[in-house]
């Protein structure tokens, strides 16, 4: 669930319609794609490509956008996201 919905009150979340719901999630997916792209203003120095990966998937950024971001492929991320999981 993105930071938006957790913000949400759930009793006021279940009332609302199908088409709010979606513009809700829509809206939440985006923040968390801003908050991703702030870090990408950050330094990176000392930060390996890996690295970078792994704090986008902590932030729970899809591996669509983390390539969007990285400026690498989707097969590329979803490849290191596999390596990043078999470490843990």
């Amino acid at each position: 669930m993105s930071l938006l919905g957790r913000i949400i009150n759930l009793t006021t979340y279940t009332i609302m319609d199908k088409d709010t719901k979606e513009l809700i999630q829509q809206l939440g997916r985006k923040m968390d794609l801003i908050a991703a792209l702030l870090l990408r203003l950050l330094p990176t120095e000392g930060l390996s490509l890996k690295e970078q990966i792994r704090l986008l998937n902590d932030l729970k950024i899809r591996p669509v956008d983390i390539s969007k971001i990285t400026g690498r492929s989707q097969g590329y991320i979803n490849k290191e996201l596999v390596a990043i999981r078999k470490e843990k």
